[in-house]
């Protein structure tokens, strides 16, 4: 089993690194090695508790990174002609590869 790192929310004010089972790709999916993101104002929220979430929610949806695998009939590949080892990016109204 592969691990990856993810920035998790344990409740207010707190949020820790832990190591997470890395997602096997399935049909219409795509799993992003993510080199950097960005923190978006709903962290902010969430981090302060503002916005009510869950502990365990793995925190920051707005990642750039390298394209590990695509699982069969992804439906951007008939747009993007996304391939692995492609930098791709993800914002929650965009989605762009690069």
């Amino acid at each position: 089993m592969e691990l990856m790192k993810a920035a998790v929310f344990r409740g207010p004010g707190t949020i820790e690194i832990e190591e997470r089972k890395k997602p096997v790709t399935r049909a219409g999916e795509a799993v992003i090695r993510v080199t950097t993101t960005t923190i978006c104002g709903t962290d902010v929220h969430i981090v302060k508790g503002e916005y009510p979430v869950k502990p365990g929610l793995i925190l920051g949806h707005e990642p750039v990174g390298i394209i590990e695998s695509l699982g069969d009939g992804n439906p951007a590949a008939r747009r993007t002609h996304p391939r692995e080892g492609a930098r791709a990016f993800h914002q929650s109204t965009n989605q762009r590869v690069m």
